[in-house]
Formats: C-alpha cells, structure tokens, sequence
C-alpha cells in the first residue's frame, strides 16, 4: 500500500513532460514551415524578375535603335515622359477602339522605345519588383555589342551598383551584396 501512495500524480507528470515534447516539436515544425514560406517567396520574386527582364530584353533586341529611350523611360522616375513634343505613356501608341494619344501607325521608333520601357516598368511595379538598366552598361563587359544589364530589385533592395550604399543590389564591379534581394541580368 505505501508504494501505491508514493506513485500519486506520477502519471499527471509524465504526462505534462509529453505534452511539453509536443510543443517544443511544434514549435520546431512551426518555424521550418516560415522558413519554407519564405524561401517560396524568394523563388517568386527571382521568377517574375526574370520573366520581366527577359522581356525587356527582347523589347530592346527588337528595337535596338530606341535602346537610350528605353533606358530613359525604365530609369525614370515618371510614368509619363516627353519624346519630341509628344507625351508618352505605358498605353501610348496602341490601336484600339478608344482614344489613345497616338495612332498606334504614327509612332516613331524612340517613342515605340519609350512606351515599351514604361509598360515593363508598370508591370514591374505591379509585381513589387523595382527594376533599372545600369546607366553605364555592365560592368567588367567589353566588347563589340554594348552590354546593358538589367537589376530588377523587391524589399529594401534599391536599383544601384555602389560600394558605399548598404542595401545596393551589388558592388560597383557587379559582386552581389550579402542580403540584396536583387537579380541581375545581362543583355546584349
């Protein structure tokens, strides 16, 4: 009878250590589950950044004579810019049944450029994605055929090749920064 009475509330603890188990183990499946998220949503921005990029450069190899104005447009800080005396925006010279600002046949190349570059730059924005053509070409890049690299940014990342800036995507010769949610693309 004295070994029954020293065995009281033994099954109470044992029970409280197992339940103690089940939450550090849920605790520990709670956090690989956000580290899961986040890595999925780090694969979601690289891959609109990429489509996005891979637009534009194929925007900028089907028009290569408006490749500064679609520089300047991507660059800019507006989303409507002046090309001539004509404002451009992202829904410039399209045909469509509505009244655009231009006839879709009287677009110049450098407008064409401009508009191509502001509707990338709109969808970008959409997509909370920031992106830029580096204004002196890629760096360490030579050749025949100027290089542009495209940096297509998201967070606190900021659209800059720099050595001094903190949250620059990269380094002024093109290094990543440790941290930069940026992807940076070349094209040519």
């Amino acid at each position: 009878m004295n070994s029954f009475i020293s065995q009281r509330g033994v099954g109470l603890v044992e029970v409280l250590v197992a339940l103690l188990l089940l939450a550090v183990a849920v605790l520990g499946f709670t956090a690989m589950q956000m580290s899961a998220i986040k890595a999925t949503d780090e694969s979601l921005m690289r891959t609109r950044s990429l489509t996005i990029m891979r637009g534009g450069a194929e925007t900028m190899r089907a028009n290569p004579s408006g490749i500064a104005a679609f520089k300047t447009a991507i660059n800019g800080a507006s989303d409507s810019i002046s090309v001539g005396s004509v404002s451009i925006t992202k829904d410039s010279c399209v045909k469509n049944t509505s009244t655009v600002p231009i006839p879709a046949d009287s677009c110049t190349i450098n407008q064409l450029a401009t508009r191509d570059g502001l509707l990338i730059k709109s969808y970008a924005t959409a997509n909370d994605i920031t992106i830029g053509l580096v204004p002196d070409g890629c760096p360490g890049t030579s050749g025949n055929q100027e290089r542009q690299c495209f940096v297509a940014t998201w967070g606190d990342t900021t659209v800059a090749l720099d050595d001094t800036l903190a949250n620059a995507c990269a380094n002024a010769n093109g290094t990543y920064k440790n941290g930069a949610e940026c992807f940076i693309m070349e094209a040519y």
